[in-house]
């Protein structure tokens, strides 16, 4: 996936757990997908929306989400 997809499904909904490393949304067919932290479309999302860009992006326990 690249960084416009996962954004795309985050905004649907869709969330990252980090300590599993697991990217979940009710689109995949096991509900999930394995994707890591160092995941190279992973990095340009959290560049583009963490405290350093939009600040959308909210972590709670190492589940990331976007904000509204």
């Amino acid at each position: 996936m690249n960084r416009d997809k996962i954004i795309a499904l985050l905004e649907d909904g869709a969330f990252f757990d980090r300590k599993n490393d697991q990217f979940f949304h009710p689109s995949f067919r096991k509900g999930w997908r394995k994707m890591t932290f160092s995941n190279i479309s992973w990095q340009a999302v959290m560049r583009l929306h963490d405290e350093f860009g939009t600040n959308r992006l909210q972590e709670v326990d190492r589940i990331y989400r976007l904000a509204a």
